[in-house]
């Protein structure tokens, strides 16, 4: 690391990769450039043929280009879920069959630079606004994930084995303080195997976080910072160093509002999608905080405090209803919440009216009605039965009113309402129906769930311009960012060096940001100066 003086009496650090964003992408390619590289194991793939032969013959051609070994084991593969190329072969190396419903082991195995001295350290630095793990250090902790608990893990260590690590410690600790009480448990502990399946987001976070320490990266990150700037810059004062580190990454610390900043010859952006929440853009959106919302956790703590005001006598009369905007997995978790406080909902969704009756074979399942249909009953069932509510409209569930197709245009409030003897707001929302009348419906809270988009201010434009759709900002599932498939380096930014993976380029699951991780490191090995 080299450090000079730099304008604005900063320090600049030189780097060779800098990561923004130390979510499960950053970590796991903090994890490939700290030079602990996949090997496949030789074992078949129990599912595909075809694969198999393919990787038997690519290890037998060692000199053939890196980019046409990707591409010619990445022929035909085809991911349930989606996915690029790169992502769903090395998915298909970690978790064989996986969407075949089988616990196949990993026909990965990797290797330390300790164990192999010709593993290149690629020195970097991972940049994120909290603890390692993003995002995922904000949600819900108690809310069971999507995915099951083998499609969370990061390399070399599957969250199942931590799990089983952190016990056997727990109890370990347990049996020294207390005699041989739990010996025959530890025992057990440290033999099981936790089976697949779905797992609390609390644990999931936890894991990320600890991922970082028992790998040894911690010396590669740096938490608590907010990126404002990433420019690409030319050859400046002469420097002959300058010629390479192409890119500047600006910031400060959160706490102490210190300034850094990197110079660097690559970057990669590694944030995800869940920065900031999609707004409606309506009359009183921004004004009615008290009230409206766009976070699940927030819309909790507003229902917490109206049923304490309702236990101590506050609120006079009977619930007025939550309305829920949005038909995805957030807005689902929305409508439980409340009725789990038995507080009346009304939800607004995207009419999908002519899908309910269909045989599950004939519904079109198009993204507009969130993923709440594709998720099997036995698996999701609280899920599943959001989807009953919303197809019966709220006939045989008490509390519960469906208004597909109606669009909200306007929230207000003024001070007729009366809450425990003195003036309280009363609001309204204004909600035009699927043949353009208005209507007026009183609520207590207002929860407006219809998706995220990535925060990209620190890039010039927001980042407009880098995806399919030029003209259109960012989002991970309608205008991701323009990648490589094999490379993951940006096709449309001001100069080369600019890298991509995760959410921001459509790879919208943890079990594929293997793929891109992996791409990464491999182009800068086959393009960097030996």
């Amino acid at each position: 690391m080299q450090n000079c003086s730099g304008d604005e009496q900063n320090d600049v650090v030189y780097k060779d990769v800098v990561i923004i964003g130390n979510g499960p992408s950053g970590i796991c390619l903090s994890y490939m450039l700290a030079g602990n590289w996949p090997y496949y194991t030789g074992e078949p793939h129990p599912g595909d043929e075809m694969l198999t032969a393919r990787l038997h013959s690519s290890t037998r051609h060692g000199n053939e280009d890196t980019r046409n070994k990707l591409e010619s084991l990445s022929s035909g593969l085809e991911g349930r879920i989606g996915g690029r190329p790169l992502s769903i072969l090395m998915d298909q190396l970690q978790h064989p069959c996986v969407d075949m419903g089988l616990d196949v082991p990993s026909l990965l195995t990797w290797k330390t630079a300790e164990q192999h001295h010709e593993h290149k350290v690629i020195d970097h630095v991972v940049l994120g606004k909290g603890r390692p793990g993003g995002t995922w250090q904000s949600m819900d902790p108690n809310v069971l994930t999507i995915s099951l608990n083998r499609w969370m893990s990061l390399p070399d260590l599957d969250i199942r084995q931590w799990e089983k690590m952190i016990e056997s410690e727990q109890l370990w600790n347990m049996s020294l303080t207390e005699g041989g009480t739990y010996a025959q448990e530890f025992q057990e502990k440290t033999t099981g195997c936790k089976t697949a399946s779905r797992i609390s987001v609390g644990t999931v976070a936890a894991y990320y976080d600890d991922y970082v320490r028992k790998k040894g990266l911690e010396q590669y990150f740096r938490c608590g910072t907010v990126v404002t700037s990433v420019k690409p810059v030319g050859i400046s004062h002469g420097r002959e160093e300058d010629s390479q580190y192409g890119w500047t990454v600006e910031g400060f610390e959160t706490k102490t509002g210190k300034r850094f900043r990197y110079r660097c010859k690559r970057v990669v952006l590694a944030t995800g999608t869940t920065d900031s929440p999609n707004r409606l853009g309506i009359p009183g959106e921004e004004s009615q905080t008290e009230w409206v919302t766009h976070d699940l956790n927030d819309l909790e703590s507003k229902l917490d405090r109206l049923v304490d005001r309702q236990n101590d006598g506050e609120l006079l009369n009977r619930f007025a209803p939550v309305l829920v905007i949005g038909a995805g997995l957030s807005a689902a978790d929305a409508i439980m919440a409340a009725r789990f406080r038995s507080i009346p909902v009304l939800h607004a969704f995207r009419d999908s009216s002519t899908e309910w009756n269909k045989a599950d074979d004939e519904k079109t399942h198009h993204t507009k009605y969130g993923k709440l249909p594709g998720l099997p009953s036995s698996m999701y069932p609280e899920y599943h039965k959001v989807y009953e509510m919303m197809a019966d409209g709220g006939t045989n569930y008490p509390l519960y009113k469906a208004l597909p197709g109606y669009t909200l245009v306007q929230l207000s409030s003024n001070g007729n309402d009366r809450i425990g003897g003195a003036a309280s707001d009363f609001r309204t929302v204004t909600m035009s129906s699927p043949d353009g009348q208005l209507r007026l419906f009183r609520v207590s809270n207002v929860a407006i769930l219809i998706g995220y988009k990535p925060d990209l201010s620190y890039l010039e434009g927001g980042g407009t311009g880098l995806g399919k759709y030029s003209d259109k900002p960012i989002d991970g599932k309608t205008n991701p960012i323009e990648v490589d498939d094999f490379t993951y380096e940006m096709i449309k930014a001001p100069r080369t060096g600019l890298y991509a993976l995760g959410p921001l380029v459509g790879d919208n699951f943890v079990r594929y940001i293997l793929g891109g991780a992996f791409g990464i490191l491999a182009h800068i090995l086959s393009t960097s100066a030996t």
